[in-house]
Formats: structure tokens, sequence, C-alpha cells
């Protein structure tokens, strides 16, 4: 064979080869790839910023397809002043697989008729309902949640058990699955709910890379639970204080054994002053009982009832500024007394 005639076989049969290539990868690209699932989240004026923002970083990197909605798809003022602009108003939003309903202060919110209106709807249609913190209260208010088990922030367990009796508080969980309608508990507990949703959609092994992704040390079972620590024990005083005083906490911090929290106080009046009215304030409560106090300037009582076994003690300090003080309150179980 000639020299041409071979080159040009060779030339023709590499074009041939190049051309099934091509071939191949445009028909890979074109396979359809899977129906990504779909998110709308709520906004609404004061909502808090983690409650949305964070479930929308999840989501995404799950590759979620997801939207914010509004009531009229106007910009919405967040719980500390940062302006948003929804995707959609609810008459415009397209179809969405699950629903995010963020907390925050949802007074009005859930109150709101076309909200709770539109929520019921969607109800109907998606596969999944979540809500995060004070969402909760949203979704109880539209009777969604009525006959299931569900919880909220922490510090509104307790008024949410009691608008809501129809519904099962659970005050030990970060957050419950009732299948379709899933709650969580406070603000950073979105995440751990979020990546549960991720779990049951792509599986655990999807959820697991996407917290490792965002570096967040996720435990699927949800162990970390706020409402559980040792805090939960502090007496709901009523206080006279000093007209004028001024307080500023400086911590509040501890564990499911031992909490304490302290302020600065500003004010005229006296340490001893101040000791009075807080001993004055404890009165008020049969299931804490005066207890021998060891260190100066402190008070100190002993549970009873649902606070059996624990210690109570507040302590004032003058520190080094003129008429101002540190007041530290301390509750802690009966064998931890590193606090005292």
């Amino acid at each position: 064979m000639p020299a041409n005639a071979q080159r040009y076989g060779l030339f023709t049969t590499l074009i041939s080869l190049i051309a099934l290539v091509f071939t191949s990868t445009i028909a890979f690209a074109e396979t359809p790839r899977e129906k990504p699932f779909t998110v709308a989240i709520l906004l609404f004026d004061d909502v808090q910023i983690i409650d949305f923002a964070a479930p929308y970083e999840v989501f995404g990197q799950a590759d979620f397809d997801v939207f914010t909605v509004s009531q009229d798809g106007k910009t919405v003022t967040t719980a500390m002043g940062l302006s948003v602009n929804p995707a959609h108003a609810f008459t415009t939003m397209p179809e969405a697989d699950a629903i995010l309903v963020p907390g925050g202060d949802v007074h009005d919110a859930m109150h709101n008729e076309t909200i709770l209106t539109w929520l019921k709807a969607q109800q109907q249609q998606v596969d999944h309902i979540l809500s995060v913190c004070t969402g909760s209260h949203i979704v109880a208010e539209s009777g969604l949640l009525d006959s299931l088990a569900a919880t909220t922030f922490h510090n509104a367990l307790e008024g949410f058990a009691a608008d809501y009796p129809d519904i099962t508080v659970k005050a030990d969980k970060r957050f419950v699955d009732n299948g379709q309608i899933i709650t969580s508990a406070g603000l950073s507990s979105g995440i751990d709910a979020s990546l549960h949703l991720v779990s049951k959609i792509r599986g655990i092994n999807k959820a697991r890379s996407v917290a490792l992704h965002i570096e967040y040390d996720w435990d699927p079972q949800g162990n970390f639970v706020r409402a559980a620590m040792a805090d939960r024990h502090f007496p709901d005083n009523t206080y006279q204080w000093p007209e004028g005083i001024l307080f500023n906490q400086l911590s509040s911090v501890g564990d499911e054994s031992a909490w304490k929290t302290v302020y600065r106080a500003r004010t005229d009046a006296s340490a001893a002053d101040l000791l009075a009215v807080y001993k004055a304030a404890m009165s008020a409560h049969n299931d804490w009982q005066p207890a021998q106090a060891e260190a100066p300037n402190t008070l100190r009582w002993v549970g009873g009832g649902d606070h059996k076994g624990w210690l109570h003690a507040v302590r004032i300090e003058a520190s080094e500024h003129n008429n101002t003080y540190h007041i530290s309150l301390i509750i802690e179980q009966h064998q931890n007394k590193a606090a005292l």
C-alpha cells in the first residue's frame, strides 16, 4: 500500500475514534438527572436568621433546589434587622416537595390567617413540613400538629405545652419526626433536623457528607438537647428591684448538672439590699427551702418537688467600679458543689 494511502487510512480511523468518544460524551451528558428535591423556605418579618439561613445552606449543599417565599414577595426584615428579598410570593411560587417554617418573633406570623391558610394548603401537596425553633408555633396554630408530638425553642416549651394541649411536647428531643411533619428545637437544632431530612430523602451517607463539608459535628441521634441543661431548674422569680437599677448579663454557661449566670448590676442600693430583694422573691416558692450558705454575701436554697436534688444560690459581690455589683445565680445538683 502506498505511504500516502496508509497515512490517510490512519487519519480516518483517528477521526472515527474521536467522533465516537465525542458522541459518547454527549450521550452521557444528556442522561436525565434525578429530579431535584425542592424546598420552599417561608420568610416573614422578625424571622430568626439562623433558622432559615442554616437549613438553606444544608439543603443547597445536598443539591436540593431551594427558594424563599413570603406572603407578598416583598422585602422582609429579620429579627436582627437584616433585609431579605424573597424569591416568590405565595401566588407565584413553584411547586415544592417540602416547606421549611423558621422561627423568630412569630407572634404576628402565627396569627396571620393568610400564612396559616397557605400552610394548610401546602400540607396537602408536599412530602414534608419542617419547622425550626418557634416556627413550630406557626405550624401548631394551623392545627397541623394536633395529636402529634413536637418540640420548640427551650425557653418556649412551657408556654407551647400550655397553649397547645393536644400536642405532645417533647422537651428532651433535638428534633421530632412525625413522618410528614418534623419539628426542631431552637436555632442550630434546625441544622440537625435539616440533615435528618436530607438523610430521609438521599440517604444517611449523603447527609453525613454534607455535615462534613460544612464542618458540622452532626449527631444523627440528636443527643445534645438544650432544654435538658441545668438552668431549667432556675426559679421563675418576680423581683421588686430598687428603682433605676441597670442589669447587663455577662455570662450564662453550664451543663446538665450545673449552671451559672452572672449579671452586672448598677445601683445605689447596697449588696444587702439586693440580697433582701432576692430573698423576698424566693419566699414565694414552696418547693425551695432556705439552707445554710458557707460563702459571704450568699443565700442558698434546697429544692423539692420537681427540683428535688438541686441546690440554688445567689451571690452578690462588689466590683471594682462604684455602685456596681456582680450577681451570680447558681443552680446545681447536690453532688456537684464546685460552682458554689
